[in-house]
């Protein structure tokens, strides 16, 4: 007796996970097994992504966490669910999330997202590698200098002149998004 109710308990439970996977695979629209056509490039606020956009089953699809990291979205994947969060609010329908325009500033007139994200890029990606390449060739020029060698001097002269002129432009960008983004933060 006890065998048949193990059996027709087997039963049972083997159509119920046989029909309820079937309606969960109907639900979800699997990339599983479709043919890539084609791939592209993701570019973002003008940097390339390294990892590439593909097009599956003719649909465009882009890397998740590459995309919304280049944009400073916080990524976090908790079992089959991916959630994305950014630190600005969403603005309500029709309103605008825009600077107002200013013809001295390129920076205006982007997003307050953006331009976050362009000065974190300027503050920690680069201005330092900048400041440290400033600094190791003021040093090489200060060394070549006490030796007298004039042609050596003019080069390394000029090496510090290019990275200085590097770092006053990036400070200079650095200065225009900011003054953008306190526009944006009104």
């Amino acid at each position: 007796m006890k065998k048949i109710a193990y059996i027709a308990g087997g039963i049972v439970i083997g159509i119920v996970f046989s029909t309820t996977a079937g309606a969960f695979a109907d639900s979800v629209k699997s990339m599983v097994g479709k043919k890539v056509t084609g791939e592209y490039s993701v570019i973002v606020n003008g940097k390339n992504l390294t990892e590439k956009g593909a097009v599956i089953d003719s649909r465009a699809t882009v890397p998740a966490r590459a995309l919304s990291e280049a944009l400073g979205a916080d990524v976090k994947v908790s079992g089959k669910t991916i959630t994305i969060t950014t630190s600005e609010e969403v603005p309500n329908e029709g309103a605008t999330a825009q600077v107002p325009s200013n013809e001295n500033n390129q920076f205006s007139g982007k997003s307050k997202a953006y331009l976050e994200s362009m000065k974190k890029g300027y503050v920690s990606e680069i201005l330092p590698p900048l400041l440290e390449g400033l600094e190791k060739v003021t040093k090489e020029y200060e060394a070549v200098k006490a030796t007298g060698q004039e042609d050596v001097t003019a080069l390394a002269k000029q090496k510090v002149d290019d990275y200085q002129k590097l770092v006053n432009d990036a400070k200079s960008e650095l200065a225009l998004i900011e003054a953008a983004l306190q526009v944006a933060s009104q």
